[in-house]
């Protein structure tokens, strides 16, 4: 298996949240750009410094929305400021996420090819570089998950998660709480649709 230069038994796993005993949804943007910070800037952002909840709760990447209207994406409307301030910078599907309406038409407009996205996504893992694969859940891919990618073989991704979603088919490899979870690149291809993406964080000079 190809990976990412980093110790799994070290790294800093985290868990969605819990809310009135339900897991709470919409969140796999922001998980998926928690792990990528912290695979680059591990002393800064980790489990116990600039988690996930700590950077909601500071409003790092923009407001806090309810779930209906995660669909306007102004929980991101300062993440590229703030990913310039890091000296990083976003791209999905290839176009360079500068601003909150770049990463508004990225999401909406950007196309991608499953074949080239796999390409992409495997390139990076051989070079050490951070993706997400996107993938639909319903409607054709406006109801997504974004994963952060840490391997793959020959018939396989292996992503890191925050939880596990029910409809997607993907196996979880640990027996903690660490959501390392085995995703079939049948089922990337099969939920490879109109808005699927692959998200990539990099470091710019």
């Amino acid at each position: 298996m190809e990976h990412l230069p980093l110790d799994i038994n070290k790294f800093g796993f985290v868990q969605r949240e819990i809310c009135n005993g339900l897991t709470v949804k919409y969140k796999c943007g922001r998980d998926f750009l928690y792990y990528a910070l912290h695979f680059l800037l591990p002393s800064k952002f980790n489990s116990e410094t600039n988690n996930p909840q700590e950077i909601d709760r500071n409003h790092f990447f923009g407001l806090t929305v309810p779930v209906w209207l995660a669909w306007t994406q102004l929980q991101f409307y300062k993440m590229p400021t703030f990913l310039k301030r890091l000296s990083l910078e976003l791209k999905i599907n290839d176009v360079k996420v500068t601003n909150f309406l770049k990463f508004f038409y990225a999401m909406l407009f950007s196309r991608i090819s499953y074949e080239n996205a796999l390409e992409k996504i495997e390139g990076n893992v051989k070079n050490g570089l951070v993706s997400g694969v996107d993938l639909a859940l319903r409607w054709q891919g406006l109801e997504d998950h974004v994963l952060f990618v840490y391997g793959y073989d020959v018939e396989n991704l292996y992503v890191f998660d925050t939880n596990k979603v029910p409809s997607l088919e993907y196996e979880k490899l640990t027996d903690d709480e660490r959501y390392y979870m085995k995703l079939p690149k049948s089922v990337v291809k099969k939920r490879w649709k109109t808005f699927s993406r692959v998200w990539e964080v990099y470091k710019v000079d």
